[in-house]
């Protein structure tokens, strides 16, 4: 038997499954990965070409934190520590103390794969409300 609460009667359970898919697809990258390093991967694959100062602020966390993120989600994490390859940081040419985020070749491939769960190329386009 289904409850329903008034104030949430348009939402439905099934609507959160791409949401699901998404969780279940990074797991698979990693079942450790904290949510902080899957929403800094998402921020810069809609973002490509921030800094980790733009990171930071668009996550609301230190700068300290996104440049930690960012470590983890490349090919080296600190320490040594083999990264999940996924974004790279470079040195931006016109201000050598700024670091600009994009993605490698893996992090495009997963960020198209995550879109495709999401919404799959035969289904018509979502429907953002404000």
């Amino acid at each position: 038997m289904a409850v329903n609460h008034p104030q949430t009667a348009a939402w439905h359970p099934d609507a959160l499954d791409p949401l699901v898919r998404v969780l279940e697809a990074l797991r698979l990258l990693d079942p450790d990965l904290p949510i902080q390093y899957a929403l800094s991967f998402l921020t810069i694959a809609q973002n490509e070409g921030l800094s980790i100062r733009d990171l930071s602020e668009r996550l609301g966390i230190a700068q300290s934190s996104a440049s930690r993120n960012v470590a983890a989600l490349s090919k080296w994490h600190s320490f040594g520590k083999e990264g999940h390859d996924l974004v790279q940081a470079e040195e931006d040419p016109r201000e050598r103390r700024r670091k600009i985020i994009t993605l490698t070749d893996k992090g495009r491939t997963l960020a198209a794969h995550l879109s495709d769960l999401i919404q799959p190329e035969d289904s018509p386009p979502i429907r953002r409300t404000a």
